[in-house]
């Protein structure tokens, strides 16, 4: 099971004097049980990437394939079995909570699984355990979701994305405006619905301190085009990769270079608390 993109390319305002292609011949695979971080500085083409993954845009060339199907059937039978794929992506989008709308965390949840179709009994067991996914008291199901905080409001907005139950859960920087609290929760319950739940998980992000802590594979993104794919400790370690997208490698790991320059043995380490158990045990 896996994302399939193929020759992807996608043009905005395609065949006017303001057309502009964001994506040219893109081919990679999300494969099921990997945590992608989708990396490259602003306009290399990132959120249109997200976007095509979650069928909300029509390619100009090329398909996207989740679990074999494509997203953009052309018979009756292939739109249907289109529509079933994108509801095995969840989406969560950047400033998710500005979606909240509803007058209670509970019918802010249960909106997309009742559009679904399920019963009432199906809709209270999904909100259950999506609030639970995202540690959620069971006392905020009455509270307004605009009364909470904004780490909460997030937290209710992705909720209502794994009530949909995807296989794949896309966000496009999810800890943008989050205190560092907020930051560390976030990242902390991403972690835990990937090892604990097996959710495949898509990270667009410009924190590459983020990146390397969280994700396991890790693509780069140039121009609209990928200029790299592997590990991100891999990745962080060509210079020429970086530089070629605007990015720079995470403070942790240019300290880790100097240390080791310096005969520490630090290498592959992906925590300051990792380095100092190291440096410690080392006897230096």
């Amino acid at each position: 099971m896996s994302i399939e993109i193929e020759s992807l390319s996608y043009t905005y305002m395609e065949k006017t004097p303001l057309s502009h292609t964001a994506l040219h011949d893109v081919t990679l695979t999300i494969r099921e049980g990997a945590f992608t971080a989708i990396a490259g500085e602003t306009g290399a083409g990132k959120s249109t990437l997200m976007q095509l993954i979650g069928g909300l845009l029509v390619p100009t060339a090329g398909r996207v394939c989740v679990d074999g199907v494509s997203l953009h059937g052309k018979s009756k039978a292939e739109k249907e079995a289109a529509r079933t794929a994108r509801f095995r992506v969840g989406m969560v989008f950047q400033y998710p909570e500005h979606q909240l709308f509803e007058e209670t965390v509970y019918e802010d949840i249960a909106f997309g699984p009742r559009n679904q179709g399920l019963s009432d009994a199906d809709v209270e067991s999904r909100v259950r355990e999506a609030m639970e996914l995202v540690h959620l008291p069971e006392r905020y199901r009455t509270r307004s979701p605009f009364a909470l905080s904004g780490g909460e409001r997030r937290r209710v907005a992705i909720a209502g994305v794994l009530a949909l139950a995807p296989r794949y859960l896309v966000l496009d920087e999810p800890a943008a405006g989050l205190d560092p609290r907020g930051r560390e929760e976030l990242l902390a319950m991403l972690t835990m619905l990937h090892r604990e739940r097996g959710v495949s998980i898509v990270l667009v992000s410009h924190s590459m301190e983020d990146i390397l802590r969280v994700a396991n594979h890790m693509v780069i993104l140039a121009g609209g085009q990928v200029i790299g794919e592997g590990t991100p400790h891999d990745l962080f370690q060509r210079d020429d990769l970086l530089a070629r997208a605007a990015l720079a490698a995470p403070h942790l790991l240019c300290l880790g270079r100097k240390l080791e320059a310096a005969g520490y043995p630090v290498r592959d380490c992906m925590t300051v608390a990792d380095m100092s158990e190291k440096i410690l045990a080392s006897g230096r």
